[in-house]
């Protein structure tokens, strides 16, 4: 199930966070037992000497913000398996191409020619307005681009053949790089509405996961994928705007899945499946009265966890549309209106975790999103963004 708040699958916003603690300045004391002292430029500092998860994004502190950075520290961290790195590429690709045993790379604010030909990476997300080419190495599974450019060149090794792709434009406009249309496995997380067409150039498609971040929910020239023979599973999370009766007849469709549509969707698909080769699975299908209340709403999802938790989420985020609605685009404080208008959004996700929560990992995350999306919008440079979230928050 591609639930919409569970970002294990990935984790597509991770809070800013550091394993460890700085030394307190001149203590000489002997570093504890399980733990090592790092120096990536930015001063020293205790790690987990089984630290498998590391954040070296600048505004985490462990490299300084700009000019040189120490790699050699990594030499001292044998269990590093993920990297998480932002901004541009100072050494990073040629210090992960030297550990072999980092096999994740998470990497955000990425510009440029990223060639990581030399690694030995098997998942990589990346996000960038600025990027214009990528090469992936031979033994890469999963890469998740988030906004991609349109004009992005990626080289992936045999056209991208049994690659695992996670496509997130959140918006209209989804452009699959030539050179990964041989994927056979695609995650798209869209706008409110998207074109079968986009899928054309697929040759090799055989799972479609397609993720809607808005209403209405709807896949149109739904009769296109017809042309993928090969298409096995289909799973659609919030297509509420989903026509049953123009799904075409997918020959090696096996597995339908929906996560959250239309009461009247989910027994329509029923029925017209009962008795085939298709298992289907729906889970979330929402009364009209519940769409008329929740369908804008980013938080609706959180009504299924607890009515009142759910609701409070729903009327804090529209407050905050309403605040965000009444500042003038003109105005001469309008960063500072915004930024007051963002932090209320999380005061009000606080009162929403004293009353009525706690607002655990999954809700955490998702909350981070519907405030990095909202900020995006907004304009608001996304460190500057992180830095209010995280200040505000008590979740």
């Amino acid at each position: 199930m591609a639930d919409r708040r569970c970002f294990g699958r990935p984790r597509i916003a991770p809070m800013p966070s550091i394993s460890g603690s700085r030394r307190a300045a001149g203590d000489s004391s002997a570093v504890p037992p399980g733990y090592v002292e790092v120096d990536f430029g930015a001063g020293p500092r205790l790690l987990e000497e089984s630290t498998s998860v590391l954040s070296l994004k600048p505004a985490d502190g462990l490299v300084p913000a700009q000019g040189a950075v120490d790699w050699s520290p990594l030499e001292a961290l044998p269990d590093c398996l993920t990297v998480e790195w932002s901004g541009p590429e100072r050494g990073i690709v040629d210090a992960v191409a030297a550990h072999p045993g980092i096999r994740f790379l998470y990497w955000d604010d990425a510009a440029g020619d990223i060639d990581l030909g030399s690694t030995r990476l098997s998942e990589v997300r990346l996000e960038g307005a600025g990027l214009r080419s990528l090469r992936l190495p031979d033994q890469i599974e999963t890469l998740l681009l988030r906004r991609p450019p349109a004009t992005l060149n990626v080289h992936a090794p045999n056209g991208g053949h049994r690659l695992d792709l996670r496509l997130f434009p959140y918006g209209p406009d989804v452009v699959i790089p030539d050179g990964l249309r041989r994927a056979s496995k695609l995650w798209l997380w869209v706008g409110g509405e998207v074109s079968m067409t986009v899928l054309a150039a697929m040759t090799d498609l055989e799972d479609l996961t397609i993720t809607f971040d808005g209403a209405p929910g709807a896949l149109t020239d739904l009769r296109e994928l017809d042309r993928h023979s090969r298409l096995h599973s289909l799973r659609l999370d919030d297509a509420f705007g989903l026509d049953p009766a123009s799904l075409p007849e997918l020959r090696s469709l096996r597995h339908l899945e929906l996560n959250g549509t239309r009461r009247t969707t989910a027994a329509a698909v029923k029925g017209r499946f009962k008795g085939s080769a298709v298992t289907v699975s729906v889970s979330g299908a929402k009364s009209q009265a519940w769409l008329a209340a929740h369908m804008d709403n980013p938080f609706r999802d959180w009504v299924e966890d607890s009515e009142a938790y759910g609701r409070a989420a729903c009327a804090a985020y529209t407050r905050a549309m309403s605040a965000v609605n009444a500042i003038p685009s003109a105005a001469p404080d309008r960063l500072e209106a915004v930024e007051r208008t963002l932090r209320g959004l999380v005061t009000d996700l606080n009162t929403v975790h004293d009353e009525h929560g706690p607002i655990e990992t999954d809700d955490r995350e998702h909350a981070w999103y519907v405030f990095e999306e909202l900020a995006n919008r907004l304009q608001v440079p996304a460190p500057e963004a992180s830095r209010w979230f995280d200040e505000a928050r008590r979740f």
